[in-house]
């Protein structure tokens, strides 16, 4: 069974999108900052007849993500699919804000990426295959930052997905950036739009266009070796 982690689970866009990565047939690790937030999303698909788990952990604190990872390359012994949805809204503006804030916004969101790239990787590298899927709210690209910290995470996101799609692209490993439109709402199909490239590629930045390596002379999917 395939095996997909995914921060920030509790709520929103990351809850819909377990949902229906495990009504494909995905082992879902519902993280997030919330312990209950994270159960429920596991009760609600083990309830539709899917598999999942909760998992509790800081995505902003590096060793509680090498332990989250470690457990479930323990417990599975794969991990096909990281989607990081984990952000935080500061409240507060940019003359406002204290340093804690603008610390913490910028830390889940951008160093959070950063610690599951480092902690996922390696074990994806050894299977030759693996995902990683960032989100980006498209109205930043042409400028529109909604908040100082939030934006300043994200536009560093999209800098990171680009090193990371360098670094980890040679050894067969996927980088994804979905974008999500005015408001955060996501694609119709979310599930489609991480799972196909070509849906990905309708649905994201350039960044998708380089988000899988060829195999035998055919792009991906990167997920369908089993």
């Amino acid at each position: 069974m395939k095996v997909a982690l995914i921060t920030g689970a509790g709520r929103g866009w990351g809850e819909r999108l377990a949902r229906e990565l495990a009504a494909r047939g995905f082992h879902i690790v519902a993280n997030d900052i919330h312990p209950a937030a994270a159960e429920r999303t596991a009760e609600r698909i083990r309830t539709a007849g899917g598999s999942a788990e909760p998992f509790h952990a800081d995505v902003a604190n590096r060793v509680a993500v090498g332990a989250m990872v470690q457990e479930i390359l323990d417990r599975w012994g794969r991990l096909d699919l990281v989607v990081h949805h984990a952000e935080v809204h500061p409240h507060r503006g940019l003359l406002e804000m204290g340093e804690y804030e603008w610390d913490r916004t910028v830390a889940v969101i951008l160093k959070g990426a950063f610690n599951l790239l480092q902690a996922a990787a390696p074990a994806m590298i050894s299977r030759g295959r693996g995902a990683f899927v960032f989100m980006i709210p498209a109205p930043i690209l042409e400028g529109k930052i909604p908040h100082a910290a939030y934006g300043a995470g994200k536009a560093g996101l999209l800098a990171l997905a680009y090193a990371a799609r360098d670094a980890l692209n040679p050894f067969g490993l996927a980088v994804h950036i979905l974008l999500t439109e005015e408001g955060g709402s996501p694609p119709e199909d979310s599930a489609a739009a991480v799972l196909d490239l070509d849906g990905a590629r309708r649905c994201a930045s350039p960044l998708a266009g380089i988000s899988g390596p060829k195999r035998e002379g055919r792009p991906g999917p990167w997920y369908d070796d089993g």
